[in-house]
């Protein structure tokens, strides 16, 4: 004899949860009962896949598919409060200027503080790009506007704005959630800059130049309401911080 299944309303047996549903469906039930603990373990999984990404540019890539699938841990009625909403165009520009300033004084401090060579880590940010595409120009030059346009800025956005942010919030606070995220988001950018070369030069400029980034994105999240506004916010600025790296090398 078999055990009795859930029915729904009108009598029917609810269809069995299996593979890849019953994984999500495990991973929600996870996050909805321990916010924090399971954004705690999302973060590790991420940071560890960026991290890595340093040696291998596959890992990199990865890192950024595993935070597009972050949203997947939330309920729908979740991804309102965790930020994946429309926002309004005031409190969203005013947002996208601190972003902007927060990009500019950053990148004016690193600049005074390790040149325009190596130990400057927005110098380094096209070479990302060109060791993606060696000898195509035009094909690094479009990937930069992509993806730090769009692409990046989406993904980090709703991950760390979104639902690491929402996690953090729902149990310390708004003040607590830019904090942690903004830290959290600055600790993997170390895939990315100073750790293959190992330069501490990079590192001590790149942790604290991301996370005062980090801490303008955050206020913009609080100010609007959403990882969306945030994106829009990040683009721009990395639209902008590249147009200056390429104009002044």
């Amino acid at each position: 004899m078999t055990a009795d299944r859930p029915v729904t309303a009108s009598g029917s047996p609810v269809p069995a949860v299996t593979g890849r549903a019953r994984t999500v469906h495990r991973l929600r039930a996870h996050h909805r009962a321990a916010p924090p603990a399971s954004a705690a373990l999302l973060f590790a999984v991420l940071a560890g896949a960026r991290i890595a990404g340093a040696f291998a540019l596959p890992l990199m890539v990865l890192s950024v598919g595993l935070s597009a699938l972050v949203p997947a841990v939330l309920d729908r009625a979740d991804r309102v409060a965790a930020g994946l909403r429309r926002f309004r165009f005031r409190p969203a520009a005013a947002g996208t200027g601190l972003v902007v300033l927060a990009y500019a004084d950053t990148v004016f401090a690193t600049r005074a503080a390790f040149g325009r060579g190596d130990g400057n880590w927005t110098a380094l940010v096209p070479g990302l790009f060109r060791q993606m595409a060696p000898g195509a120009p035009v094909v690094a030059g479009v990937a930069m506007v992509v993806c730090m346009g769009v692409l990046v800025p989406l993904v980090e956005e709703v991950c760390y704005r979104g639902v690491l942010y929402h996690a953090v919030e729902r149990a310390r606070g708004p003040a607590a959630a830019i904090a942690a995220t903004s830290a959290a988001w600055a600790l993997v950018h170390l895939g990315d800059y100073g750790l293959h070369p190992f330069d501490t030069r990079v590192i001590c400029g790149v942790l604290p130049s991301v996370f005062t980034m980090g801490l303008a994105l955050g206020i913009c999240r609080a100010w609007t309401g959403s990882a969306l506004a945030g994106a829009v916010a990040q683009g721009t600025a990395n639209l902008l911080l590249l147009g200056w790296v390429l104009w002044a090398l």
